[in-house]
């Protein structure tokens, strides 16, 4: 990063650590290699894998649909505790908006520093028609270079109207390594930096507010080949099936550095680090798979799950559910996929209630002009 680019972040969010012991800024952000991710073939989910949890199960079997029709139920009435855990409160989601949603778009890498990312449009319309079903006002950013990453995020992170929010969502679809994510001039950036950003003590109009955070991108470059459940055998998959599983894939892609450990830092009245929950596509060090045409398998199911159930069930057991529903994708190569939910003193429940809340304000305020601007 630039120094007047550093002095500029720090301006508007001036507790960022990028200058100071813990992080340094060449830990933070560094360049990548001119090397690119591996292609692989046109996938198909498996219809005949049996069920391990119906309860949690949609009415049809998952297939890759690519662009769908999203229509978000709305609840019958809002929710304030857990059926499982009255002592468990939830946060507020009363207003109109909910908040701000900002996705981060990157699909194209400037002299094919990275593989294209084809099919990633799918994904975000699909995920910005469920944010404005869930009530949230959504802002999309495309194929942002490293400087017009940090500016966009940092922008996001000070706008006022967090402080009438109840919630704030921010999606991420990228290549990526375990830890960072790459710009499209092929910068890679940490992902412990973003989530910096909206820390209490940089972010205190979020203060109390949960912080969703949901981040498309390989982790490592480790297929998933799945354990077949009909065997019993544990033996390792030979040289020669695993090379010539390989050599098969071509329309299917990849969205494929060591992280600083958190210091942990407390302020007196609340810990720096709260009510965050981060849903990564996949585990560390594995790699994520993504339909040329029909987007991801991870975002699909993420926006699937969440369209039809988000009016009666809690936000972690949406994610779940997605796992679950995820877990019955497979490619002809036998490959799958486990996402990974991650939280930071998520102290409450997050019912989103779509389709409930207080009224928005009058035509006349400025609030609400600013808002549809």
């Amino acid at each position: 990063m630039s120094q007047s680019l550093s002095q500029t972040l720090s301006g508007m969010v001036p507790n960022l650590s990028l200058e100071d012991h813990i992080y340094q800024a060449e830990d933070m952000i560094s360049l990548t290699s001119n090397t690119s991710f591996p292609t692989r073939e046109l996938s198909s989910p498996d219809s005949h894998s049996t069920r391990s949890c119906d309860t949690c199960c949609m009415e049809t079997e998952p297939t890759e649909k690519g662009m769908m029709d999203v229509h978000v139920v709305p609840a019958a009435y809002h929710r304030s505790n857990s059926n499982q855990c009255s002592q468990m409160a939830a946060y507020d989601m009363y207003r109109r908006p909910r908040g701000l949603a900002m996705i981060i778009d990157i699909e194209v890498y400037e002299n094919d520093v990275q593989e294209r990312r084809f099919g990633s449009h799918v994904d975000v319309d699909n995920m910005k028609s469920l944010l404005q079903g869930l009530e949230f006002d959504v802002t999309v950013h495309k194929n942002l270079q490293l400087a017009q990453f940090f500016k966009e995020v940092t922008e996001f992170c000070c706008n006022k109207m967090h402080e009438e929010a109840d919630m704030t969502v921010v999606v991420i679809l990228s290549h990526g390594k375990d830890g960072v994510v790459y710009a499209a001039d092929g910068q890679s950036i940490n992902m412990e930096y973003i989530y910096e950003f909206f820390n209490n003590r940089n972010c205190p109009l979020l203060r109390g507010k949960p912080k969703f955070f949901i981040v498309q991108a390989c982790r490592g470059d480790r297929p998933d080949q799945g354990v077949d459940s009909s065997e019993a055998s544990t033996a390792p998959p030979s040289p020669e099936k695993t090379l010539s599983k390989s050599k098969k894939r071509r329309a299917e892609a990849l969205d494929a550095i060591a992280c600083t450990p958190d210091a942990a830092d407390v302020s007196r009245a609340r810990p720096t680090w709260e009510d965050m929950i981060i849903a990564y596509s996949t585990i560390p060090g594995y790699a994520s798979l993504r339909d040329h045409e029909r987007g991801t398998w991870f975002v699909q199911s993420l926006v699937e799950v969440f369209m039809s159930h988000a009016h009666d069930t809690e936000l972690v057991d949406l994610l779940r559910m997605t796992s679950e529903r995820l877990s019955h994708f497979t490619n002809e190569m036998g490959e799958k996929q486990t996402c990974n939910v991650e939280m930071r003193h998520l102290y409450k429940r997050i019912y989103l209630n779509p389709g409930l809340g207080r009224p928005r304000s009058p035509p006349h305020s400025p609030r609400l002009q600013h808002l549809e601007q």
